[in-house]
């Protein structure tokens, strides 16, 4: 059953229109984080800890309502696991991944976490997957060089929508 799917057939009520909330909160963070990222190749502190903070409220908040603790659990160690593969990434990239995407990950985890650990693993793959692809399109069609820097937030807000929808 899909996460949003529990809470309905449960009649969690509360849970549902803190989890909503929790949506709208994210769609406003990311598409200012994705606008940043694009034009700065920058994700501003202020809009990732906002996102990290609204996910771990509205999606524990919710899980806590709902009275499901292994989804408080998801949502805590999702933030945690993915931040800290993130981190793992930019120090083994000497750069190539800045702090700011770390950030950003703490957050996605936490509002892909509701869903479980597996949809964590699932929005960080995708991020590479869509973050390589368009790095090749951009190769192939010589806007950018091996040694372009290239936005890697985008990519992670689409990889964590997809791990947020699809079954």
């Amino acid at each position: 059953m899909t996460w949003w799917g529990w809470a309905w057939e449960a009649g969690a009520w509360p849970t549902l229109v803190l989890w909503g909330a929790g949506l709208v909160w994210f769609a406003g963070c990311a598409a200012v984080l994705v606008r940043t990222d694009l034009w700065e190749h920058r994700l501003p502190n202020r809009w990732t800890l906002r996102l990290w903070a609204g996910g771990l409220a509205t999606m524990g908040g919710g899980a806590v309502l709902g009275g499901r603790w292994e989804v408080v659990a998801s949502v805590l160690l999702g933030g945690l696991g993915y931040a800290a593969a993130m981190l793992a990434l930019h120090l083994l990239s000497r750069g190539g991944l800045g702090m700011g995407d770390v950030k950003l990950a703490g957050g996605l985890g936490s509002y892909t976490g509701v869903v479980g650990f597996d949809a964590v693993v699932a929005a960080g793959v995708l991020a590479v997957l869509l973050g390589g692809l368009t790095a090749l399109v951009m190769l192939v069609l010589r806007r950018a060089t091996r040694a372009t820097a290239l936005p890697f937030g985008p990519a992670m807000v689409l990889g964590a929508m997809g791990a947020l929808v699809l079954p």
